[in-house]
């Protein structure tokens, strides 16, 4: 037997999740039941949920490595690109 679910969501990421998924030819009910199949499956959230405080200290962390890397001459090993991502929770 299924249920109806009722979800609120913000319009800009309802649409922004709609299109992402019919790019992989899903529609938002497959995904929700795939994701609720997941959880259950796996006991568990399938994606990593972080608190801000731990994403801004796996940023610093990974600003601190970069800085050292150039004070010893070395490449840095993440661009600025990696440690927006990070703050940004991409």
């Amino acid at each position: 037997m299924s249920r109806a679910i009722t979800v609120r969501v913000d319009e800009n990421v309802k649409q922004q999740a709609e299109d992402m998924l019919s790019e992989i030819g899903l529609n938002m009910t497959t995904y929700i039941n795939s994701s609720l199949r997941a959880l259950v499956r796996e006991k568990k959230v399938p994606f990593e949920l972080t608190t801000i405080q731990q994403a801004n200290n796996e940023y610093l962390a990974k600003l601190d490595e970069s800085i050292a890397q150039a004070e010893r001459g070395e490449v840095v090993r993440y661009s600025m690109e990696e440690l927006k991502a990070l703050v940004d929770g991409e």
